[in-house]
């Protein structure tokens, strides 16, 4: 693994260091930043969800798409609708 150094204020740094040592059973700052981060996408994807969610024609078309991709899997489940 390569890395690299960032400049982030002291209080940030600090911040971090207690995520990781208090609420991540003490990893490194590495791996705290990697686990915000993947928080952060899984957050993201949520959010995308429920715009779309939002959207009656949306969702539908959404729930359409799947029950053909679920119908391809071979798998013997059905439309898993």
């Amino acid at each position: 693994m390569t890395s690299t150094t960032i400049k982030v204020e002291t209080g940030i740094r600090d911040e971090l260091a207690r995520l990781a040592a208090d609420e991540l059973g003490g990893v490194t700052l590495n791996a705290a930043l990697s686990h915000l981060l993947t928080e952060h996408r899984k957050a993201a994807v949520l959010a995308a969800y429920a715009r779309l969610e939002a959207d009656p024609a949306a969702w539908k078309g959404y729930e359409s798409e799947l029950g053909e991709w679920d119908g391809l899997a071979g798998d013997g489940l059905g439309g898993g609708q």
